[in-house]
């Protein structure tokens, strides 16, 4: 029988729905924090443990949730690929130890070496962008911050006014470390999310854009309902630019989103969420997501 660790980088009890989803199929799981990650040395080995309990024991280790906790994932990774355990998600396996989630600027360029169909992006401090983006891309355009979560960290200046109100703003947050990435504005409705486990597309739910009324026809004067649901079938090239943008990113288990220009028909792939929220999906689409996650896992 495998054995899999989950572990978080906060409270577990988000997290308690794969150890349900391991007794349904069978399969012994563990979720933990690494708040219970420790080792001690002078021993014939220095074995790393999580609440006691020597991590080479596992076949399996799914990091999620990092948060800040990147020293713990260090030490982790390292002690697990020197036990040859499996890790998910893959880009862990990379040599080199690669925070997860990546920084946009870095998923991004990865993105478009691999050729998948992203907006056009500018990265660099922020004079630089508020120089070149207007040229480039004209207004509106957006800027994300480079470790936003859930969508927040996102603006899109309509005008030079707007624009140089943020550049006085992260001007100074740069000097903290903050990073930004400038895309060009596409004029998509809604906004796709295929969830993909191991390389295939299991599910799929669409949600309205952000600023969808800044381009959108009143219709007797009112705006276009947004729509809400799932998607059955999950359109085709949806699924084929969320499989290879994670295969891309090494992300085992992760969300694309995927929006479509409204006046070109061409599809973009934004990002991959690493950590995704399938509450939505599991409502919607009927299917149990921690264990189709735990089937993958036991492979």
């Amino acid at each position: 029988m495998s054995k899999i660790l989950i572990i978080v980088g906060g409270g577990v009890k988000h997290a308690e729905p794969f150890v349900e989803a391991g007794v349904t199929l069978g399969i012994s799981v563990k979720v933990s924090s690494f708040a219970k990650l420790e080792y001690v040395t002078g021993r014939d080995e220095t074995r790393v443990t999580i609440d006691g309990e020597d991590v080479a024991n596992y076949d399996c280790i799914y990091i999620r949730l990092v948060g800040r906790r990147y020293e713990d994932v260090a030490l982790l990774v390292y002690y697990a690929r020197q036990k040859g355990i499996k890790l998910v998600d893959s880009v862990y396996q990379k040599d080199g130890i690669i925070r997860v989630p990546l920084p946009k600027s870095l998923e991004t360029k990865i993105l478009a070496d691999a050729g998948l169909p992203i907006p056009r992006t500018i990265f660099g401090r922020m004079k630089q962008i508020a120089q070149k983006a207007p040229n480039l891309f004209g207004f509106p355009f957006v800027i994300k911050g480079t470790m936003g979560k859930q969508g927040h960290a996102v603006w899109a200046p309509k005008d030079d006014k707007e624009l140089q109100k943020l550049v006085v703003e992260f001007t100074l947050k740069e000097r903290e470390g903050e990073r930004l990435i400038a895309q060009e504005f596409i004029k998509a409705t809604q906004r796709n999310r295929i969830f993909v486990i191991g390389g295939e597309a299991i599910a799929g739910i669409t949600r309205p854009t952000r600023w969808r009324k800044r381009f959108q026809n009143k219709v007797n004067g009112e705006y276009p309902e947004a729509v809400k649901a799932r998607l059955d079938p999950i359109p085709q090239e949806d699924a084929e630019i969320a499989i290879a943008a994670s295969q891309a990113l090494g992300i085992d288990i992760g969300g694309a989103d995927i929006i479509t220009d409204i006046t070109t028909g061409k599809k973009y792939i934004l990002e991959v969420n690493s950590a995704p929220r399938w509450a939505s999906l599991n409502k919607e689409t009927g299917i149990n997501i921690e264990e189709e996650i735990i089937k993958y896992l036991a492979i």
